[in-house]
């Protein structure tokens, strides 16, 4: 029993150091793209270790990442102004902007509309969604602003009795938070 125990616990010792012999780890084999990319990574770290150049590349927004973040800005926009649309139009009440449940509700409606809206124009979802949220919070807290400006563009749009509620409930050239006025 004792020359078993020793066998173990020898085969337990070897096992333990690794291998004697230089076979490479399981994996999937090396094509040649991985190795053309292996090389090239080892000649670019020689080549920013011999010039001091850093690490990591500054990142750069290229045009259409701009223009992408615009778009789902305006889609966000977008997205608030017919969220209100149809909720007057569903229910046929005038929103209550000092309302917290209203706004909430406003603001739900206007995600879920503008998700339809990034699905029709294909935008990425992940990469532009705080865009979008920006573009709901900013329509949400200026609309009536607009509405102020152009009353007979919006009551042709939504109707002369909305845009009399907006027009009363609201000051001019103000941010609409939660409610309360902010003079711009």
């Amino acid at each position: 029993m004792d020359r078993q125990r020793q066998e173990f616990l020898d085969r337990i010792g070897r096992l333990s150091q690794g291998p004697q012999t230089a076979v490479p780890p399981a994996g999937p084999a090396p094509t040649q793209r991985m190795l053309r990319n292996r090389h090239l990574s080892q000649m670019l770290a020689r080549h920013r270790a011999e010039t001091g150049a850093p690490s990591a590349p500054v990142p750069r927004r290229t045009l259409t990442q701009v223009l992408s973040c615009l778009v789902a800005f305006g889609i966000g926009v977008l997205a608030a102004f017919l969220a209100r649309a149809l909720r007057y139009q569903l229910s046929g009440v005038p929103v209550q902007f000092g309302a917290a449940p209203d706004l909430a509700l406003d603001t739900i409606f206007a995600i879920a509309v503008a998700f339809l809206l990034r699905e029709a124009v294909s935008l990425s979802a992940v990469k532009r969604m705080g865009a979008q949220l920006a573009g709901i919070l900013f329509a949400m807290m200026t609309l009536h602003n607009a509405v102020h400006a152009m009353p007979d563009l919006f009551s042709r749009l939504l109707s002369l009795g909305w845009v009399a509620h907006v027009v009363a409930t609201t000051a001019p050239h103000t941010l609409l938070i939660l409610g309360q006025s902010y003079r711009l």
